[in-house]
């Protein structure tokens, strides 16, 4: 019985100071919040001085964190935007915070339910959502909250609803073992609708042997509606399924833009190194082989050679501009994961418009891919506005240095994949004999015998014919990016 009160005894002190350290460290990430706001008023302050435009003042801000303390671009906007919240709206959630008594996600949750919020209705509400939130979870208090903004201001729904639905968006993300993430905020009314036809489509086009679960059946449903076909096709595998679409007609899939770096070993089956899925990640070889099958080729070589011309036009040729965006593969920023295809190529030195042969030249080694954002903060530190320094180095490596100092070089992405240093031998299925070749009287070798076949079925003679034509001195091929082709393709 001693024994049994002991445990207990010593269950209530790990819990008191669980509780305890669970405060310490709200109360340090309110400071960190707080720290991050100041250092947003410090830069914006600083780069208005000296002429930078009010709508993108302060910006780079969220960069600078990122750099610092490793977290992404998007985690750090959303820190300022919470900080400068807690400052000038939120008075009473702050000092909660400060104290401890409420952590980060109870801050976040009152902070984003009241954004849209009149002042008169904040000072009404504010200060008792935070007390109330000393003793509930986030979600609780986000309920309560959106109900109390009911019962203060009923007529002003309508223009919260309004505000909140503007800030509508749809965004995928990488997620673990080659799935996605996609994550939308949509209009409530919108968001049941989808929602309802995929629990539809997951019940009415499948029979009861479908092996699939009702979940798996939904996000099949959400990639049916998107590809145009419109419908679940049911895997019960028996030709009397009565859920077949008997005589009627589906629309073939629609292939959408998907880019793809992989090096040709891995392609042609000799290695099972991992490609680059432009704006999710790295995948498995044998993903990159599925969406190669029915794909456009760009072949990246290590020593293409531009037009000599070419580097005294302001915009890179269509070859240039493909070869940057495939070594780089996302936006060279540290932290950005925009996809390649999506950014800027932007100058390391400065174009010359008045007199190109002066001025930096569009070559490979002088561009470099940079998001929207980012191709700004590289013109404002152009100008000396903001005292960043974005430094290109011979081996495309970019340094960056921050104006507290810091200092983070970044490496092209694309070029890993593309060119592995490291072969990883193809894996074969345990217990599967391979199949018996009979060599021929002359073998150049399984890796050219490969990739002759893999050119043949995936280049039309002219395509090959002109690549010789233009790389009679270059060595053999060495990448691939591959491009599924959609009806309607938009440049690399």
């Amino acid at each position: 019985m001693s024994e049994r009160a002991d445990d207990m005894l010593s269950a209530v002190e790990v819990m008191e100071r669980l509780r305890v350290v669970h405060s310490m460290i709200a109360a340090a990430q309110a400071e960190e919040i707080e720290l991050m706001a100041q250092l947003y008023r410090l830069r914006r302050a600083q780069q208005l001085t000296l002429g930078v435009g009010a709508l993108y003042a302060g910006e780079d801000a969220a960069t600078e964190i990122g750099m610092a303390i490793k977290v992404s671009q998007r985690s750090a906007d959303g820190s300022i935007a919470l900080g400068l919240g807690l400052d000038e709206r939120y008075g009473a959630t702050r000092e909660a915070f400060a104290e401890g008594r409420i952590d980060l996600p109870r801050a976040r949750a009152i902070s984003e339910t009241l954004v849209n919020a009149s002042d008169e209705l904040l000072a009404t509400v504010e200060p008792r959502i935070a007390a109330y939130a000393e003793h509930a979870e986030p979600q609780r208090v986000r309920r309560t909250l959106r109900r109390w903004l009911l019962e203060a201001d009923p007529a002003g729904q309508a223009a919260r609803r309004k505000s909140a639905e503007a800030d509508r968006y749809v965004k995928v993300t990488a997620a673990e073992d080659g799935t996605a993430l996609l994550e939308a905020v949509l209009p409530a009314a919108g968001g049941q609708a989808v929602y309802e036809r995929l629990r539809e489509m997951a019940s009415t086009q499948c029979c009861g042997q479908d092996p699939r679960t009702t979940g798996q059946r939904r996000a099949d449903a959400l990639v049916a509606l998107a590809d145009g076909t419109g419908r679940l096709a049911c895997r019960c595998g028996h030709g009397t399924c009565p859920r077949s679409q008997s005589g009627e007609s589906t629309p073939a899939a629609r292939k959408a833009l998907v880019q793809v770096g992989v090096s040709a070993e891995t392609l042609a089956g000799l290695q099972d190194n991992p490609a680059l899925l432009a704006g999710f990640g790295a995948i498995d070889a044998d993903l990159a082989r599925q969406i190669a099958r029915h794909a456009h080729f760009d072949i990246i070589t290590d020593t293409d050679r531009p037009a000599a011309d070419a580097a005294l036009r302001y915009r890179p040729r269509t070859r240039v501009a493909a070869r940057v965006r495939a070594l780089d593969g996302t936006c060279r920023a540290p932290g950005c994961s925009v996809p390649a295809a999506a950014t800027d190529l932007d100058h390391q030195d400065r174009f010359n418009h008045a007199n190109p042969e002066s001025g930096g030249p569009t070559t490979e080694a002088n561009l470099g891919c940079r998001c929207r954002r980012h191709h700004r903060l590289k013109t404002i530190a152009d100008n000396g506005s903001n005292g960043w320094q974005v430094l290109h180095h011979p081996d495309r490596t970019v340094e960056w240095r921050s104006p507290s100092g810091g200092s983070v070089t970044t490496t092209p992405e694309g070029a890993r994949f593309l060119f592995p240093r490291l072969p990883i031998p193809p894996v074969t299925a345990a217990g599967v004999p391979d199949a018996a070749v009979v060599a021929p009287l002359i073998d150049p070798g399984p890796a050219i015998n490969a990739m002759t076949e893999l050119v043949h079925v995936y280049c039309t003679p002219t395509q090959r014919r002109s690549h010789r034509q233009s790389r009679r001195h270059q060595p053999a091929l060495g990448s691939i990016v591959v491009r599924a082709r959609p009806d309607t393709e938009p440049p690399f």
